[in-house]
């Protein structure tokens, strides 16, 4: 019945696929990849280049604005329909492209930034970890939702601007078991990186762990 009613369709050019596809392998290739992978010092890695503990940084694809991109990542969040199956593929498939470059050597554990429990009840799950998932499936890399937790149920970082992107992340997090993470490398992974505060918040918790290194992978970075 749900099939009859409500066809699977591929988020970007709506052409209906199987059901164990979530995009269309043409659009898949056609999404903008931002070859970050290989490039040191890139638009990603110049908003933590400050931080003394910062490694490396990346995103799989550009992000803009009424994009196909914004529709797939719409897609994997939000909605009656929402398909967070779809933050898992692209992280695939962006490991695997990633694993042509030496991105990932060397990085210990990945990290996805944590959603406040209230949030997590409401959505039903964490897109972040359905990313890591794809991750650590291609790449070996353990996954650990345990360390970093979110204590504060902060507004919708999509919702903010400019220096409230920062204002609304701080001191929301915290570490469990700090000393698990020393002299760690960790991947800090989330969906979209813009002005990069979130990713900031976790580093400021991470920071006092003695020799432990922090990079940051997200699916799509804005421009």
């Amino acid at each position: 019945m749900k099939d009859l009613f409500f066809p699977k369709t591929c988020p970007i050019c709506g052409h209906q696929i199987e059901e164990n596809e979530v995009i269309c392998s043409d659009c898949m290739h056609q999404l903008p990849r931002t070859e970050q992978a290989e490039q040191r010092d890139n638009v990603t890695e110049a908003l933590f280049c400050h931080e003394p503990k910062f490694e490396r940084g990346a995103a799989f694809l550009f992000f803009l604005k009424d994009s196909p991109v914004q529709h797939v990542v719409h897609k994997m969040k939000y909605g009656l329909f929402a398909d967070p199956k779809i933050g898992y593929v692209l992280a695939k498939e962006a490991a695997c492209e990633f694993m042509q470059s030496d991105f990932f050597e060397g990085i210990d554990l990945l990290i996805p930034v944590p959603l406040h429990p209230k949030r997590y009840r409401e959505r039903g799950f964490n897109q972040a970890e359905w990313i890591g998932k794809g991750i650590s499936e291609i790449t070996g890399i353990p996954m650990d939702t345990t360390h970093l937790t979110r204590t504060h149920n902060n507004a919708h970082q999509a919702r903010t601007t400019g220096r409230k992107r920062t204002e609304n992340v701080k001191d929301i997090f915290t570490v469990n078991h700090p000393e698990e993470l020393y002299n760690k490398h960790v991947l800090i992974v989330d969906d979209i990186i813009t002005t990069g505060a979130t990713m900031l918040a976790c580093m400021d918790v991470l920071r006092p762990i003695r020799k432990c290194r922090y990079s940051v992978f997200g699916i799509g970075k804005t421009r």
